[in-house]
Order: structure tokens, then sequence, then C-alpha cells
């Protein structure tokens, strides 16, 4: 009865929106490489370290040789010591970490609008209450300020539907 019900919850976000699910979805976390919170750049993975993103709402590049965790099948890289020991500390043991990124570092706008393959890029990321927000480029970062409330509620929902259909992973 539950997945019928989501089933036809997708169904109906899809025929409002025109906007049909994809057949080849990234995983439910987005990673480079096995590393989150990253992006490419010139062929590279640039880390950049949660933490201070969501702690102090700055974005700082990590270093990913000294300062590395694991949660949720993906390797999290930091600034400093500290910041590594915090999230470790915050780590339960089932991986959760209020630290990780909002809808798995998808681009928070995308996901809200049913884009369940648009990444999230680490330089956007804003902190909203207690999600650490990234979108794919700063002018979608304004859209999605524009309607806050809407679009957090919007992508925790499209997330969640794409997670238990199988459409992320």
């Amino acid at each position: 009865m539950k997945k019928s019900l989501l089933g036809s919850v997708a169904l109906l976000i899809s025929c409002l929106t025109g906007t049909t699910l994809a057949q080849d979805i990234p995983d439910a976390i987005i990673s480079h490489e096995g590393i989150g919170f990253s992006r490419m750049d010139e062929g590279a993975v640039v880390a950049y370290d949660l933490v201070s993103a969501y702690d102090e709402h700055v974005v700082l590049e990590a270093d990913c040789g000294t300062f590395k965790a694991e949660a949720k099948g993906v390797s999290w890289c930091f600034a400093n010591a500290q910041n590594q020991a915090t999230f470790e500390a915050a780590t339960t043991a089932n991986g959760n970490n209020p630290y990780l990124p909002f809808v798995g570092g998808h681009c928070g706008l995308g996901m809200a609008n049913g884009n369940l393959v648009a990444k999230g890029d680490p330089r956007t990321a804003v902190r909203i209450g207690d999600h650490l927000v990234l979108n794919g480029r700063f002018v979608v970062r304004t859209r999605f300020l524009q309607d806050t409330e809407r679009n957090v509620d919007n992508a925790l929902l499209r997330y969640a539907l794409a997670i238990e259909v199988g459409k992320l992973k």
C-alpha cells in the first residue's frame, strides 16, 4: 500500500509539473571519486569543509590528505583536525550526521522542481535552519531563497519519494 501510494504521489508530481523521473539517477549522496561536498575542477576533485560551511557559514577548501572521515559510504574532508573531530563526534552508528548536505548534495532548487540529476556546488552552500543547502550556481541559490520554505519542503518530499521508489539509492 505504502509503495503504491508513493508511486501515485510521484506520478501526480510528474503530471502537475511536467517533470518525469529520469531513468539513470546518481546515488542519493553526490560525491566525486568517493568524496562528498566536492566538485570537479579541470579534472581534479576539489573538496570543501562542510563543518565550516554549516557552523561558521564559510566555505573552505579541505585537506583530504590529512583530515578525512567516512559516513554513509562517502569520504568527507576537512580544513582542520577540530572540524574533523566535530564531524566524527556527530556521526551516529548508522552513519547519520547533521552536517551532511541537504538532499544528499543535489541542487536544492533542482530537487524542489523534480530534477534528480542536478548536482549542488559546495561553493553555493547556505545554512537554512538545520540544513546545509547547495545549489548548482549562485543565481540558482538566489531563486531557491526567494521561496525558501516551499523549496525546502518540495525538495525533501521529492528526495524521499525518489529514494522510496528506487530512483535514488
